[in-house]
C-alpha cells in the first residue's frame, strides 16, 4: 500500500511540474506579445508625428511661396499675363520645392496657387493653397497687389 501511495504522489508531482512549465511558457508568450504591441505603437506614433511635421513644413513653404510671389510682383514694372493667361514657376529655398502658378481671372483679379510637396523616406506630404489677389496700378506706374479680405488663403485638394 505504501508503494501505491508513493506512485500516486509521484504522478501528482509530475503533473504539477508539467502545469507549472505550461503556465510559465504562457506567461512568457503573453509578456512578449505585450512588448511587441508597445514597440508597434511607438513606431506608429513616430511615423504619424513625422508625417504631421512634414505636412506643416509643406504648408509653411506654400504660404511663403505665395508671399514671395506677391512681393516679387510688386517690384515688377509690367505684368505680361493676359486675361486667362497662366504664369508658372518653381520656388526652392523653403525646405520643400513649391510650384506656383498665377492665373489672371480678369483685368484686376489673379488666382495664385502654390503646390508644395516632398516625398522622402517613405513620407509623402503635400499641401496646396490658393489665394485670390487684386492688382492695382497707381498713377506713378507701380503695381500694388492686395489679398482679398478675410481668410487670405484656402487649402485646395
Amino acid at each position: 500500500m505504501k508503494e501505491r501511495q508513493s506512485a500516486t504522489a509521484r504522478r501528482t508531482t509530475d503533473r504539477s511540474k508539467g502545469f507549472a512549465l505550461a503556465a510559465a511558457l504562457l506567461a512568457v508568450m503573453l509578456i512578449a506579445a505585450l512588448m511587441a504591441s508597445v514597440f508597434l505603437a511607438a513606431n506608429e506614433e513616430t511615423r504619424i508625428s513625422a508625417i504631421a511635421g512634414a505636412r506643416q513644413l509643406a504648408l509653411s513653404a506654400a504660404e511663403s511661396a505665395v508671399e514671395r510671389t506677391i512681393l516679387d510682383w510688386r517690384g515688377a514694372s509690367s505684368d505680361p499675363i493676359g486675361i486667362s493667361g497662366v504664369r508658372s514657376t518653381t520656388i526652392d529655398g523653403f525646405g520643400v520645392p513649391v510650384a506656383v502658378s498665377v492665373t489672371r481671372l480678369d483685368s484686376t483679379l489673379y488666382w495664385i496657387v502654390a503646390d508644395a510637396g516632398r516625398v522622402s523616406s517613405g513620407i509623402s506630404a503635400t499641401r496646396r493653397i490658393g489665394v485670390i489677389a487684386r492688382a492695382r496700378t497707381s498713377s506713378d506706374g507701380s503695381t500694388a497687389v492686395d489679398r482679398i479680405a478675410g481668410r487670405w488663403w484656402s487649402e485646395l485638394f
